[in-house]
C-alpha cells in the first residue's frame, strides 16, 4: 500500500477525534554504530526496529516540503550533551560524513478504541518525508547562571540533490578525471579543445 492507501484507511470518526499524533523517526548511519531514535519517551517497536526515545533532547529543523529536485538540508540539534558526547562530535568526521540519515514521519493511535490495543500505538507503517546524507557535527558549550555548561551538539545534512550539477564520471572532463586519479592532467586542457581552439603543429 502507498502512504495515501494507509492514510484513506483510518477512518474519518478517528481523523476526527483528536486522537492521534505524529512523531520523527530517525536513522542515522554512522560507521561503527548505525543509531535508530525518535521523538518520544522510552523505546518504540516499529518498521521492525527498535528505535530508542530521545523526547525534547534532539530537535529538527523544519524539513521541506518540495516535491522539486532541490538541494534541501535538515539540521538536528542535541541539547544537553555531555563533555563525553562532545569529545564524540569533535572526532566524528570518519564516522558521520556522508553518510545516510532517513527521517520518517510516524503517526500514533494516542486513546485506541480497542482496548487490548497499547495507547501511544503506530496507527499507520511509517513513512519517510526526508532522506539525505550526514555532513559534519558542531558542538558548543557555554555556562548558564549557576555556572554550569550548557552543551549542544548540531548535525547537519544535504539533500540527496545537493550535488546534482556536479560532472558525471566518464565525461573526460578535468574535475571528473581528479576524482579518479588525482594530480593527473591528460584532461586539464579539454574546456580548450571543446571551443573553436586551432592547435599548431611544429616539426
Amino acid at each position: 500500500m502507498t502512504v495515501r492507501d494507509d492514510i484513506i484507511a483510518i477512518s474519518n470518526d478517528k481523523l476526527r477525534s483528536a486522537r492521534i499524533a505524529a512523531d520523527y523517526l530517525i536513522f542515522m548511519d554512522f560507521l561503527d554504530a548505525p543509531r535508530r531514535v525518535w521523538t518520544g519517551w522510552g523505546n518504540l517497536e516499529a518498521e521492525g526496529h527498535t528505535w530508542q526515545g530521545v523526547g525534547d533532547l534532539i530537535g529538527v529543523s523544519e524539513i521541506p516540503a518540495s516535491t522539486s529536485a532541490t538541494a534541501e538540508s535538515v539540521t538536528l540539534t542535541l541539547q544537553g550533551a555531555t563533555a563525553e558526547m562532545q569529545e564524540l562530535a569533535r572526532a566524528s568526521k570518519t564516522r558521520v560524513q556522508d553518510r545516510q540519515i532517513i527521517i520518517y514521519q510516524q503517526f500514533f493511535d494516542v486513546t485506541p478504541d480497542d482496548t487490548d490495543v497499547q495507547p501511544w500505538s503506530p496507527l499507520m507503517p511509517a513513512f519517510a518525508v526526508y532522506s539525505g546524507k550526514m555532513d559534519r557535527m558542531a558542538y558548543s558549550a557555554e555556562r548558564d547562571g549557576d555556572a554550569n555548561y550548557r552543551r549542544s551538539i548540531e548535525l547537519t545534512t544535504y539533500g540527496l540533490f545537493t550535488n546534482r550539477n556536479a560532472p558525471a564520471n566518464g565525461r573526460w572532463t578535468d574535475s571528473d578525471q581528479q576524482r579518479r586519479y588525482p594530480g593527473e592532467l591528460g584532461c586539464s586542457r579539454m574546456p580548450i579543445y571543446a571551443s573553436s581552439y586551432s592547435p599548431t603543429w611544429t616539426v
